[in-house]
């Protein structure tokens, strides 16, 4: 029986001590072992000011958006260097680090008592989970029931299924703004990054941790372009666009295993960025950020189970590629060969310009 059904049936609040494999290093494009460097906030787009809102409401389902905040506000990228303080410095960031990355926007859709890579079929009987992309994401979803589906993501073409556990505060349900989702890492060689294959489910971060996790899996701060150090708890973000939740995926595939209920279909790299022996697929390092209109860090927890809440260090992330399988391969191999420029994407056909010179 699989971590998560356990702890529903038995009623634990909090599981085992955390995994061997939480200690991990993430993919750097470019090829050498970093540390992760984010900018947040920074968006073009007006945004709600923080405020604590339930999720009582039945969901709704938001259109596509086309005017998303550009890859460059909060650039989720690893940079050659050693120091993990952020800052913001525009446009040019991509391009001092060596990084490249594709993005889109996912505006939150629903909320549901659902999980259809750990409990598929079992409706109402997993933790609460926030869902972004794909507006009917549930306990019986495929990679067949989603690719083409509708979705809240800023790209059409992608309506793959994203969700992480709801967030509380003393008790209250926050509803996240939105998830913005990179695809970075795609200069990595060693082996050359592919596109993930159709139907791929992972998950990122530990939902049994007893202690915070390491920044490179799963960090806090603010949704701001201001110099910050990601967290490994939840931080104090007054006077920003709110706190901010990233959940950094493994990067290398076994080659052979869709099915993500294991854990172990896919890995982080090696600390020399090489993909371990028995994982010969590299895939582009999927990065969530989710924002939540709260400021406050103080009485916070996360769903564990129907009806249950514990700490938040068992933030975690889980995704099935339901993405328009031939545009995101375009984009994949255009951006790793830099035949394409590299940015966020939108419309139907997720378009990004093509490089001038």
């Amino acid at each position: 029986m699989n971590s998560r059904c356990k702890r529903v049936v038995t009623g634990r609040r909090l599981g085992a001590m955390i995994g061997a494999g939480a200690v991990v290093a993430l993919v750097v494009a470019g090829g050498t072992a970093a540390s992760l460097a984010i900018t947040s906030g920074g968006s073009s787009t007006a945004s709600p000011p923080p405020t604590t809102s339930t999720s009582a409401a039945a969901p709704t389902t938001m259109a596509p958006t086309t005017t998303p905040p550009p890859a460059a506000d909060r650039l989720g990228v690893v940079a050659p260097t050693s120091s993990l303080v952020t800052s913001n410095a525009g446009s040019s960031a991509r391009a001092r680090t060596g990084a490249e990355l594709i993005s889109d926007t996912c505006l939150y859709s629903h909320e549901a008592n659902d999980d259809p890579i750990l409990m598929p079929g079992q409706s109402g009987q997993s933790m609460a989970h926030d869902f972004f992309g794909n507006a009917t994401t549930s306990a019986t979803s495929t990679a067949a029931s989603l690719i083409g589906g509708p979705t809240t993501c800023s790209t059409s073409a992608d309506a793959s299924a994203y969700w992480t556990p709801v967030l509380y505060q003393n008790g209250v349900a926050i509803t996240p703004i939105d998830n913005l989702i990179y695809w970075a890492g795609l200069h990595a060689t060693d082996p050359p990054v592919t596109a993930p294959p159709v139907g791929l489910e992972m998950i990122a971060g530990d939902e049994n941790a007893t202690a915070p996790q390491p920044v490179r899996v799963v960090a806090w701060r603010c949704a701001d372009p201001l110099p910050q150090v990601p967290s490994a708890t939840p931080v104090d973000c007054a006077g920003t666009r709110g706190l901010e939740l990233r959940v950094t995926f493994p990067s290398c595939w076994n080659g052979s295993t869709l099915n993500g209920a294991s854990e172990n279909n896919v890995v982080y790299p090696e600390v020399d960025t090489r993909c371990p022996a028995g994982y010969p697929v590299r895939i582009p390092t999927v990065i969530f950020h989710v924002v939540y209109p709260i400021t406050s860090p103080t009485g916070l927890t996360l769903s564990m189970g129907p009806g249950q809440q514990g700490t938040t260090d068992t933030a975690h992330g889980d995704f099935i590629n339901g993405w328009n399988q031939g545009v995101l391969t375009r984009l994949i191999s255009g951006c790793a060969s830099s035949a394409l420029i590299c940015g966020h994407v939108t419309g139907a056909n997720a378009l990004v310009h093509h490089r001038t010179s």
